[in-house]
């Protein structure tokens, strides 16, 4: 089921007040069996999509409600037709039904409830990608985006299938009630061989009310180092000194960071 979304403007003249529809996506459904449930995600098509027989990479982004639908439009718009920076994309915004099961890979002190990760991280690789891939034209580069929870999910994503994406970007995705479960994975993540090139890209602002005592910092720091010496592995920190949580301009220069040739990364 596809439901078009739309913002209206409202133009004002001397004598006439009228609203025009400008279309920026859609809605659109499906029923998984992994979760037992309907699952909504927002479509946004490139611009000459219907125009043209041109296949496009898709950009997943976690907890996809209509106002973080707007900020990544105008961020990924901003990118693609004015700084002419990145190529034109597919964006899927995956809706949540309940964010604590499906973002939390493990218990923590918050979160003592059954973790769905798993079974989330199913739901996309085997039911969601290939009906985006058979519904719309599609090129086999994706990325995935996450902010904060969602993000702890994205690291958990590329640390046990880091060649299901080509890229991540984990905004503001510190992990400190679980970080021996992280070591664990990443102790993991270093005993298979990587094929392919992976890039991940995260961020963690400074003044995060989150991480007043900079432990979170700490961990990703360390994360950080340790990953980029595994071997096709592309992987920035990126520090904001007076941003807190989940920094606005993490996926714009998320983005950047991707499609920079290797040499400027």
């Amino acid at each position: 089921m596809k439901t078009i979304l739309s913002l209206t403007f409202l133009f004002l003249s001397t004598t006439i007040l009228f609203g025009q529809d400008i279309k920026i996506g859609f809605k659109d459904s499906i029923h998984s069996s992994v979760l037992h449930e309907s699952r909504k995600f927002i479509v946004k098509l490139p611009r000459d999509y219907n125009n043209s027989y041109k296949p496009y990479p898709v950009l997943y982004r976690l907890d996809g409600d209509l106002d973080m639908f707007t900020e990544t439009v105008g961020t990924t718009n901003r990118l693609i037709y004015l700084d002419e920076a990145i190529p034109d994309m597919i964006v899927i915004m995956i809706e949540n039904t309940n964010r604590n099961r499906d973002m939390m890979p493990t218990n923590t002190s918050f979160f003592t409830s059954e973790p769905g990760a798993d079974n989330f991280k199913r739901f996309i690789e085997e039911e969601l990608v290939p009906h985006v891939n058979s519904s719309y034209r599609t090129t086999k580069e994706k990325l995935l985006c996450g902010q904060s929870l969602s993000a702890i999910f994205t690291i958990y994503y590329f640390l046990t299938s880091p060649n299901s994406f080509d890229s991540f970007i984990a905004c503001s995705g510190g992990f400190p009630d679980c970080e021996d479960f992280f070591i664990d994975l990443t102790n993991n993540f270093f005993k298979v061989k990587q094929n392919r090139s992976t890039n991940i890209f995260m961020t963690h602002g400074m003044t995060d009310f989150l991480d007043p005592e900079g432990a979170i910092k700490k961990q990703l720091d360390d994360f950080s180092r340790r990953i980029e010496s595994k071997e096709n592995i592309v992987s920035k920190l990126k520090i904001y000194e007076d941003e807190g949580h989940v920094p606005f301009q993490s996926l714009y220069h998320g983005l950047r960071f991707i499609y920079t040739l290797p040499n400027d990364k």
